[in-house]
């Protein structure tokens, strides 16, 4: 008897050793597929799916306003609305990530200012409330204190009323949004009106908010000018020469490679490199030789590659008349290649 029951003890951990390994595999089949369709996942449903995301943010966003109380103020209101209308006008992931690193924590920061604008408004509103306020004689200042653990203080003592105090205590929740809340107010005839923080704190963190707005200005435009890599899909462009040519028609020029690089910048391209330099606004491409230079650098020729970022349709219908004419007139081979992303790399001056 006791044999038979070591055996069905055994029986049942192989059966659970079994059990946990068949779940295993499920759990790993599962991630493999989720894997493989990452990547086969064509970019415009990886843009889709990044775009759902974005616009995800804004209507989290578009809840924490209402139930904050603040989504009809217009404020709020201008900032959701922009920030929705960025990501309708991004066209690819670089363009998408810029309006998400531009309009995500400041459409927040600006829905948290104006809570806390609206809490100081119902500080105010219940001061105003106050009877004593209407015995104080000419201008009087006073701090309204709010804080976790402190509670309500107001700063003179004895300035307002108990019953004032503990309904401001009642009223106004600060939650996990905002820590504290310093309320500034000056008291004239009786009536109460809102002072404008001014703190060290504040002057800090207004600074800090356009410094990060510069941040991103600046490596926007160095991003443009070609000073920093930029991201996004385009296009191949490889030119070889003649097939069996020598003459001076059938080899590739800096010409061609100039007319090929102007037209691509012409149909709206955000950025091309050529034989892997950056072209900026003073680079040049001439020949000396046999060689053709690139930002004074030798680059590799038959093919020449120049890779373009932009609209990949739209570059390469671009460059339709110039490859004809470069087929036909001159037996060269044009190849164009759309590819879903690219990574241009930065201009590097040469020393």
């Amino acid at each position: 008897m006791r044999k038979t029951n070591s055996v069905l003890v055994m029986d049942k951990k192989i059966l659970a050793l079994i059990i946990i390994m068949f779940l295993c595999n499920l759990v790993l089949l599962f991630f493999g597929y989720r894997l493989l369709s990452n990547h086969i996942t064509s970019g415009t449903e990886i843009f889709a799916d990044q775009q759902k995301m974005a616009k995800d943010l804004v209507e989290y966003n578009r809840r924490l306003a209402k139930t904050l109380g603040v989504d009809t103020r217009a404020q709020v209101h201008e900032a959701l609305s922009r920030f929705n209308y960025e990501i309708e006008l991004a066209t690819n992931a670089e363009e998408l990530n810029k309006v998400i690193l531009n309009y995500a924590s400041r459409t927040q920061e600006k829905v948290l200012e104006e809570y806390e604008a609206k809490q100081r408004e119902t500080v105010l509103m219940l001061i105003n409330q106050d009877p004593n306020l209407k015995d104080l004689a000419g201008k009087q200042r006073l701090t309204v204190r709010l804080g976790r653990e402190e509670g309500v203080r107001v700063e003179p003592d004895g300035l307002v009323t108990e019953d004032t105090i503990t309904a401001i205590a009642d009223t106004i929740a600060l939650g996990n949004l905002v820590q504290d809340l310093v309320v500034e107010i000056e008291v004239e005839n009786g009536r109460g009106q809102l002072l404008v923080p001014v703190s060290l704190a504040d002057q800090i963190r207004s600074l800090n908010k356009e410094i990060d707005a510069l941040r991103v200005t600046v490596h926007d435009l160095r991003t443009q000018a070609g000073f920093a890599e930029m991201t996004g899909p385009g296009i191949y462009v490889r030119i070889y020469d003649a097939k069996n040519g020598y003459t001076n028609d059938a080899i590739i020029h800096e010409t061609d490679v100039r007319d090929v690089v102007n037209e691509l910048f012409a149909a709206g391209a955000r950025g091309v490199d050529v034989g892997g330099q950056r072209l900026t606004a003073t680079s040049a491409i001439r020949c000396v030789g046999p060689s053709i230079l690139v930002n004074d650098e030798r680059i590799a020729v038959n093919p020449v590659v120049i890779r373009a970022i932009g609209d990949p349709e739209v570059l390469a219908s671009g460059l339709d008349i110039i490859r004809i004419t470069l087929e036909i007139s001159r037996r060269l081979t044009v190849e164009i290649e759309p590819a879903e992303n690219l990574t241009l790399p930065a201009y590097i001056p040469r020393r």
